[in-house]
């Protein structure tokens, strides 16, 4: 017998919702998921990569109802995981992950107070689930408390939280395909219905936590393989990581030089009635287009460059061993702008780049509390984590963890491959002869937070 009510997903075939899942599907604010995509602006990479949060939120919801169906005996629980997986997303705004960073910087330090551990995003999909009017005619008070609570790890047994949000949950399981397929590339793809069937409940401490078998290990590694290499190829690609500076670098600009009071006003989370109502009004190609209306400026510029295909070029790239001074190299990744606002602004002075055309980056894999290492693996009479068993993930882990400090600007490489081989390299000996010149960084102690 057919199914009441079913979606049709390139990645997992037909998903077939309740009638109440459906009706959350239906809703408004969950609908604006269509507007905000998954990559921010890889199409400009990969031109497939036009996949939204909705579909990501429906995979996700997808895979979440196969992990649950064989994990978790409760139906009542059951429910809850089923919509906090369809939920967890519901909180992104323009940009989504590229723009985190802005938030966290124009919102109110009262209101991220002794939440340092969330992303704002999640603040934001919190206030959401908890408030928004259309989805409380669908869930009673009770329910979204719990569905919050589960999201954040602070309600039902862990394993629970971990098929939403933990090493192997449902939101990577469905990310990684999809991410793989819309970008065109084969990287993202694991046997996942391997990996599924080879996850287990496990007893620990009176605890329960997600594990795996000792038969899935392989698909385990398959599966920390598949984020690798979508990690190296896709998310870190060097154009990717130019648009998402750019990005970034326009939206700082209109909020700071250019006073756009309602880009400000966007990206200054309060947690009102009326902060939610605007917020959710907005989505990527809103947001380009109000500011392609707006006057001459710096924001119009970079969004005009981003919409014409008109991107920077990295000028400079170093890891942490192309700094020998101990010092130099913890300030340099420290990720604070009292490091890199000068630095940009000697580099642009030395080159004749204009100041707000030159973007500092760094790139530091932060997921570390959700890495797979300490997954537990479940042999016959022991128990082990799966960093013990994995010759392979250790030398992945460490090699997806490595750090990167680069510099964008506009600047049109000329010549053959040798020539611009000689080009970088003078960029970079210079950049690094600047660096070293710093007397005593100590004076100047890193704080928090990037320099997007």
């Amino acid at each position: 017998m057919a199914a009441e009510f079913e979606l049709r997903d390139p990645i997992h075939g037909f998903v077939q919702p309740e009638p109440d899942e459906r009706e959350i599907i239906d809703t408004k604010v969950f609908q604006r998921l269509r507007g905000l995509h998954q990559l921010a602006m890889a199409q400009l990479v990969y031109p497939g990569a036009n996949h939204t949060r909705f579909d990501h939120s429906v995979g996700a919801f997808h895979v979440a109802c196969g992990l649950t169906k064989k994990l978790v005996k409760s139906q009542f629980e059951r429910r809850l995981v089923r919509l906090a997986a369809l939920l967890h997303d519901i909180g992104h705004g323009p940009f989504s992950h590229v723009a985190e960073p802005i938030l966290k910087r124009y919102s109110p330090e009262e209101v991220l107070r002794g939440k340092e551990e969330s992303k704002i995003h999640e603040l934001i999909s919190a206030k959401i689930i908890l408030e928004n009017a259309e989805l409380r005619t669908h869930l009673s008070d009770r329910e979204r408390d719990q569905i919050v609570g589960l999201i954040d790890g602070k309600f039902g047994d862990t394993y629970l939280h971990e098929i939403v949000s933990g090493p192997v949950d449902a939101d990577k399981q469905d990310y990684l395909l999809r991410d793989s397929y819309f970008s065109g590339v084969k990287y993202g793809i694991y046997d996942q219905e391997r990996l599924k069937n080879t996850l287990l409940v496990h007893e620990d401490n009176e605890d329960l936590l997600l594990a795996i078998s000792i038969d899935g290990l392989h698909a385990l590694e398959q599966f920390v393989l598949a984020k690798y290499y979508m990690t190296t190829q896709v998310y870190r690609h060097r154009i990717r990581l130019i648009t998402d500076s750019m990005i970034q670098r326009a939206i700082v600009l209109g909020i700071e030089k250019d006073r756009i009071g309602w880009l400000r006003r966007l990206y200054s989370y309060d947690g009102s009635p009326e902060y939610m109502d605007e917020y959710l009004k907005w989505n990527d190609d809103r947001l380009i287009n109000e500011i392609l209306r707006e006057p001459d400026c710096y924001s119009k510029d970079l969004f005009q460059r981003l919409r014409d295909r008109k991107l920077f070029k990295c000028i400079f790239d170093a890891d942490p061993n192309d700094f020998p001074d101990a010092s130099i190299r913890n300030f340099v990744f420290a990720g604070s702008k009292e490091f890199y606002e000068p630095r940009e602004a000697t580099i642009a002075e030395e080159f004749g780049f204009e100041r707000e055309h030159v973007i500092a980056y760094t790139i530091t894999f932060d997921s570390a509390t959700k890495t797979e290492s300490e997954v537990p693996v479940l042999h016959r009479s022991k128990t082990t984590v799966f960093h013990d068993e994995s010759a392979l993930f250790n030398s992945v882990d460490e090699k997806i963890r490595e750090q990167h400090f680069k510099i964008f600007a506009p600047f049109e490489y000329r010549g053959d491959e040798k020539q611009k081989k000689r080009m970088q390299r003078e960029f970079k000996e210079s950049i690094l002869r600047m660096i070293e010149k710093i007397s005593n960084p100590q004076e100047n102690l890193p704080l928090e937070g990037g320099a997007q």
